[in-house]
């Protein structure tokens, strides 16, 4: 039986999912996919191979955008968390560290700036995508 923060993290998850599909906003297989291609690099043979084709897994994951969002909300109904969490931080293109640097990043370039991204985020149908799926991450623990 779900307890209350995984409704509500399963809810968050298809309502950012939605979002993110409106927005046409797809992910990025992010610091994994950067570190895999690290490795392809370093790698030869069957090894680079394997990598190579666990690298384009996760970029159709990513590419389905708030879809990806969805099923990782069904996932979290399932109660299998863990990879919910990760394929919604790929499908929604950012997890909670990206959006905190980003956030961070535009409050070092002043207020004017901050408050410009703040309302930016306010009005963008798939920003306010990537925080509710961020917020079904965190509720999802």
């Amino acid at each position: 039986m779900l307890i209350m923060s995984s409704k509500s993290a399963v809810i968050l998850a298809f309502v950012g999912g939605a979002l993110l599909i409106i927005a046409g906003v797809t992910g990025s297989a992010g610091i994994v996919g950067t570190a895999i291609e690290y490795l392809i690099d370093q790698l030869e043979g069957s090894a680079a191979d394997i990598l190579s084709i666990v690298l384009q897994a996760l970029n159709f994951v990513a590419d389905l955008g708030g879809v990806a969002v969805i099923f990782g909300g069904v996932l979290i109904y399932m109660e299998r968390k863990r990879v919910a969490r990760f394929i919604i931080g790929i499908g929604a293109g950012m997890g909670l560290i990206g959006f905190l640097i980003t956030l961070i990043s535009a409050f070092l370039h002043g207020w004017a700036y901050t408050l410009y991204f703040l309302l930016i985020i306010s009005q963008s149908v798939g920003w306010i995508g990537v925080i509710l799926s961020i917020a079904a991450t965190l509720l999802a623990r």
